[in-house]
């Protein structure tokens, strides 16, 4: 988690002490009563009463001491620009990419996409334009805008959609809430189901598979095509 930035912290990068990195007897009073000094590494280091920046090899890092308000610290580079303020930063990329960062979690936003972490307890929420997903100690819930999915951790997955309910249990048995009834299916391999308004179960027996009605190998789709327009032409016969 980000450290919480205060008046001290900025107070050592202000007179009488000397920046950091700064070349020995290299300042110079500049105009509104501000010293500036050249950096070792190349750059220069500004100072005022209530103010430190620093402008070196692409980056500038500005620092406000604020007295009856917060320190605010503010970092820029090609890449893009951070806000630091108490216990917060916020860091926002060229590309459009935003960064919220606090001691209890993180937010990620990525174009039409969010990440959301809290920290305690440790959850992690993914959005998107389809739907959501939920991670925690219990597993993960994927949500939709008709449906819902949950894998929970001890392999136990619950299914909710617009056809019913399914849940499937980690020794293979299920249940199925339709509207037509309840179908299960037991661990040992049987299967009974409960139509509506009935309270007695009944077994479903294993058959074997019909004849199939339609032998052969299976069509391409230049065949499939090519069965379409043939019927097409037909309809349009006169």
């Amino acid at each position: 988690p980000p450290r919480n930035l205060t008046v001290g912290d900025v107070a050592m990068g202000l007179p009488p002490f000397a920046p950091t990195g700064a070349v020995p007897n290299s300042s110079l009073i500049i105009q509104d009563g501000g010293l500036m000094w050249k950096l070792k590494g190349g750059g220069w280091a500004f100072q005022y009463p209530d103010m430190v920046a620093r402008v070196q090899q692409g980056r500038t890092q500005i620092s406000w001491a604020r007295q009856s308000q917060a320190p605010v610290s503010v970092d820029m580079n090609n890449d893009g620009i951070s806000y630091h303020f108490g216990s917060t930063v916020v860091h926002r990329s060229v590309t459009g990419e935003l960064i919220y960062e606090q001691p209890s979690g993180t937010m990620h936003q990525m174009h039409n996409e969010v990440v959301y972490h809290w920290c305690n307890p440790n959850i992690v929420v993914y959005q998107t334009p389809n739907g959501m997903v939920y991670y925690d100690e219990g597993g993960m819930t994927y949500r939709g805008a008709d449906d819902l999915a949950h894998y929970a951790a001890n392999g136990e997955v619950l299914y909710q959609g617009m056809g019913g309910i399914t849940r499937q249990f980690p020794d293979g048995s299920a249940n199925i809430w339709t509207d037509s009834g309840v179908l299960y299916r037991h661990a040992d391999g049987m299967m009974t189901y409960t139509p509506v308004g009935d309270k007695q179960p009944q077994v479903l027996q294993n058959s074997p598979l019909l004849a199939e009605k339609f032998p052969g190998p299976p069509l391409s789709a230049e065949q499939v095509l090519g069965m379409v327009t043939k019927a097409l032409a037909a309809a349009a016969a006169p």
